[in-house]
């Protein structure tokens, strides 16, 4: 029905502008941009913007922004307005049905009082817009725009940050911003912050946001009070497209092969529903309805045996569940992306009204076998073991199927030049089917060179997000010159992971009355018992924002800035869990089948002594004692209040300098306990930036900033990671971390589209969360939980560079490279108890350790060929970090490293004809390996292991703009 309603209304909006497009004289073109202050990099609103010597012209909106409609040929623009110098801008060149951009800035006439020219071809770099507003930020930041993220052939968010300074991404989908935690970030849409669909994490999943409905993704790392203090890192905020100037529709498609797992017959999946193509679970992994009952008492087997009513009960529950509990083998198709906007501007009640639309779809598939998965230990005294004793190593396979597709649809409304309203509904749903298969050596519980451990897992997983959000800019010019902005953001978030499977046994090759076999055997004692689990998450996030700006000049007339503003933010959650168990009847074995194992024939009752009147029973199922222990309410409320002014004490120096002001509640309940928090911060902040040059900005800067724990951390349950790893367990104690910040940036803006920027930072963590050993479990199968340790220490520097290298040579203008390097160090005191466990086997081992997800370096560089007579555009694109802290092992085992992983990436695109442009694209060229590690006394222990292969893609795309 969502799919339905979004299609029929992109179809009456195409109608609609498609119309309106035909009925516009397309006899003229179009000269549109914005205006901004130099010093500022505020827009000016009302700056008279005409062509010389002609009777076309406008004025600047409340966004500084300016549209002109004018016949074919070559002008002069002259902007100007009070307090300015006027600028004139030559050899504009209008082509009939073309829109020609040029953003404009400048300057205060205190400073420059005569007029500036400058030519239109000293503006077309597409980059250079977002540098600009870059140079005048106030606060420490990096950005990406639209040309670069689809010059890169990035095709969703979470990849496009991976080509910003200090950015990696883990997991495909959580952005780490210096080298810091998703709990140090904040992901923000068109200002508002997004929810998490992940119950184990605070970070938005950034994969969810296809590129096509992106503007611009903009990376602050430096705190203002205008900001939510929840973050250290950096805040991700991802501007979506909003205002089209003209008629647009684009549609593009692609495929891609992927040499590892297209077409390999060998690939692991299981039978869904017919709807999994569209991201959604069709009911086929629904939980049964005999089971719907959250208060359903699962009879006793004792009791069932000899009660007929019970028995049948217990039976028509057993026999309730699809029998399916391993993979199958089938061939992985080729991989699709499709996508479609479109969008147009018209006249309404004397005002503007933009509508925009896209949707985007894609179905990927990816596998590898032959992957491996590792457990190691550190059973002796460091100086008399020369090795990590092996616990387990397994050969692991694993095929995944992803459908993904999202929409947006925006209107913007003009209504003069002094107010503007907007919005906007986002959705994106996607449907990821995991099947997995490992087998091996388990020796710390398998002692026979011939016994094996073999386990699966059958998981979908179901994300969504809706987000809805108004907003509006009003000017009054009557009330001392203020601004006013507005937002009021709803969202939901969700979750559903219907009927996970997870099943594990063993096995043993024997020789039987002198003939070769193999005896199978499920041993709950050893690993938990087949298991079906049902998780759902639903998380509602509300925010309302409301900002005043009012312009204040210094005492030599200086033009600067008061800001003032509040906010809520107010989230709720639900998390339930339902798991059942498979029993097994005394007698019932496995015979190493598990479609015989799990079928019908030998589920529930199989059949009747009639010597003791009992049922007999195969595998039935139970409810464990702790089924529901998962469940839990998440509340937060956060309501802020800041002031800031941002004063220019001369011409070349701002300061910018306030406090906000948050309460915070949080509970999070469980079945028996509560978890909370109360607190009240005030945040400083100061930011300072020096103009050594037009083009050359020195920043430093101080924040004080917070991290909360997240629902999930403070939940009072645990829950069992199924091969035989740790026992994740809530706390209910944590406190929030409070972290002082610094920041010290040059930044030169050479030309416009290039940088060249250093920067160092120092962070100061009191009460960090981190994840720790529970001493009290430290073995094998020990408890891991999130806990306040004392202190941590990050520090680093940044290095960026972006060139067009004409600067070597003329014949090198379409050449631009760039570069961005991240250099990190971190320390962490390591609690007292666990230091203890791990001198106990290593008396020199540090009382420190980096920051968990930390990397000491990352790397991005590129150098891309752009030709825009022909057409054509070439680029390649590299990206790596160093080895980082994965998981925090136990006792005096050494830690686990995720290990550098370098990628390389290559794209291609020419034009054809009008509107068409073909695209071609190969996809992780180095095919590195992800690996997981111990090392000790030189030697490598792999806790796993795979590598997913090279991507080959070709596409085409149709434009109209």
């Amino acid at each position: 029905r969502m799919i339905a309603r979004i299609a029929m209304l992109f179809s009456l909006v195409a109608v609609v502008l498609v119309n309106q497009s035909l009925s516009q004289d397309a006899t003229n073109g179009k000269i549109i941009g914005s205006v901004i202050d130099s010093e500022t990099g505020e827009p000016i609103i009302g700056a008279n913007v005409f062509l010389e010597e002609t009777f076309f012209g406008g004025a600047t909106d409340i966004e500084g922004k300016f549209s002109i409609s004018v016949p074919p040929g070559s002008y002069a623009l002259i902007v100007s307005v009070v307090s300015y110098a006027k600028q004139r801008i030559t050899d504009v060149e209008v082509q009939a049905g073309q829109v020609v951009k040029i953003d404009i800035t400048l300057v205060p006439a205190s400073v420059e009082l005569n007029e500036v020219v400058v030519t239109a071809k000293l503006m077309e770099n597409r980059e250079a817009t977002t540098l600009i507003v870059r140079q005048r930020a106030v606060a420490v930041s990096d950005a990406i725009s639209t040309e670069m993220i689809a010059q890169a052939g990035s095709s969703n968010a979470a990849d496009a940050m991976t080509k910003v300074t200090g950015a990696s991404v883990v997991g495909g989908k959580y952005v780490y911003i210096r080298g810091l935690g998703e709990r140090y970030s904040n992901t923000h849409l068109n200002g508002s912050e997004l929810p998490s669909a992940d119950p184990d994490k605070k970070s938005f999943q950034m994969d969810l946001l296809p590129t096509n409905i992106l503007d611009n993704i903009v990376t602050i790392k430096s705190f203002t009070p205008d900001k939510p203090g929840n973050f250290s890192g950096g805040i991700v905020d991802i501007g979506t497209a909003s205002y089209p100037e003209k008629f647009t529709l684009k549609f593009s498609t692609s495929q891609s092969y992927n040499a590892t797992t297209s077409w390999n017959s060998n690939f692991l999946t299981y039978k869904g529903g017919a709807q999994d193509w569209l991201g959604f679970d069709d009911g086929t992994r629904r939980l049964p309805d005999v089971l719907n009952d959250p208060n359903l008492s699962i009879p006793n087997v004792q009791a069932a045996r000899s009660n007929p009513e019970l028995a049948a009960q217990l039976d028509l529950l057993s026999k309730s569940f699809n029998p399916q509990m391993s993979a199958v083998r089938s061939t992985a198709p080729i991989n699709q992306k499709y996508s479609l906007s479109l969008g147009d501007q018209t006249s309404l009640f004397g005002g503007s009204l933009g509508v925009l639309g896209s949707m985007s779809y894609a179905r990927d598939y990816s596998f590898y076998e032959n992957g491996t998965v590792g457990r190691w230990k550190l059973t002796g005294h460091v100086d008399q073991t020369d090795a990590l004793a092996k616990l387990m190593e397994l050969s692991d396979t694993k095929g995944t199927d992803e459908a993904q597709w999202g929409g947006l649809f925006t209107l913007n409304y003009k209504a003069g030049q002094n107010h503007e309203f907007g919005g906007n509904y986002v959705h994106t749903q996607s449907g990821e089917s995991v099947s997995r298969y490992m087998v091996g050596r388990w020796p710390e519980q398998l002692f026979g060179e011939n016994e094996f451990f073999e386990t699966r897992v059958l998981q979908y997983t179901e994300r969504n997000l809706n987000s809805y959000q108004l907003r509006g800019k009003h000017f009054f010019n009557s009330f001392l010159n203020t601004t006013i902005e507005w937002s009021a953001t709803k969202s939901r978030s969700l979750q559903d992971e219907p009927d996970a499977r997870f099943f594990s046994d063993n096995y043993a090759h024997q020789t039987i009355a002198g003939n070769d076999t193999t005896v199978y055997s499920v041993a709950p004692g050893l690993y938990p018992r087949p298991a079906r689990y049902f998780r759902n998450l639903t998380e509602d996030n509300s925010v309302l924002t409301l900002e005043l700006s009012i312009p204040v000049q210094q005492w030599v007339g200086l033009p600067g800035k008061m800001k003032f503003g509040t906010s809520f933010n107010e989230k709720d959650r639900e998390f339930t869990e339902r798991r059942f168990e498979y029993w097994q009847a005394t007698g019932t074995r496995y015979n190493g089948d598990p479609e015989s194992f799990f079928s019908n024939s030998n589920i529930g009752i199989i059949g009747y002594d009639s010597v003791t009147n009992r049922y007999i029973f195969g595998n039935y199922i139970a409810n464990p004692a702790d089924a529901r222990g998962g469940d839990y309410d998440g509340y937060e409320k956060v309501i802020a209040y800041f002031g800031m002014a941002e004063i220019p004490l001369f011409s070349t120096f701002r300061i910018i300098a306030g406090a906000r002001y948050e309460e915070t509640r949080m509970n999070v309940s469980g079945k028996d306990t509560v978890g909370k928090l109360n607190d009240h911060d005030l945040l400083p902040s100061v930011n300072m930036v020096y103009q050594l040059s037009d083009n050359m900005n020195l920043r430093a800067s101080y924040g004080k900033t917070l991290a909360r724990p997240n629902f999930r951390e403070k939940a009072p349950y645990a829950s069992y990671s199924f091969a035989g790893d740790f026992t994740f367990l809530g706390n209910i104690n944590l406190k929030r971390t409070l972290i002082h910040n610094y920041d010290l940036r040059w930044e030169w803006f050479a030309r416009p589209g290039e940088i060249y920027a250093v920067s160092a930072f120092y962070k100061n963590f009191k009460n960090p969360i981190e994840r720790v050993i529970n001493v009290q479990y430290a073995s094998e199968g020990g408890e891991v939980l999130f806990d306040n340790v004392d202190r941590a220490r990050v520090y680093g520097l940044e290095f960026e560079l972006r060139n067009r290298l004409d600067i070597l040579h003329d014949m090198l203008s379409n050449l631009t490279a760039g570069m961005n390097l991240t250099l990190i160090r971190s320390e962490v005191d390591i609690p007292e108890g666990e230091l203890l466990v791990t001198r106990a086997v290593d008396p020199n081992a540090s009382a420190v350790r980096p920051l968990q997800g930390q990397s000491p370096y990352l790397l991005n560089a590129y150098l891309a060929y752009d030709n825009f007579a022909s057409g054509t555009s070439v680029a390649a694109f590299f990206n790596t970090f160093g080895d980082r802290l994965a998981e925090v092992s136990l006792g005096g085992t050494p830690d686990v490293y995720e290990e550098s992983r370098p990628s390389l990436d290559l794209n291609a695109s020419q034009k054809i004809f009008d509107h068409w442009t073909i695209r071609g694209s190969v996809k992780n060229l180095l095919n590195s390996k992800y690996r997981l590690s111990h090392t000790y006394k030189g030697s490598e222990y792999v806790r796993a292991e795979y590598s997913t292969g090279v991507t080959f893609s070709v596409g085409v795309s149709y434009s109209i703009d």
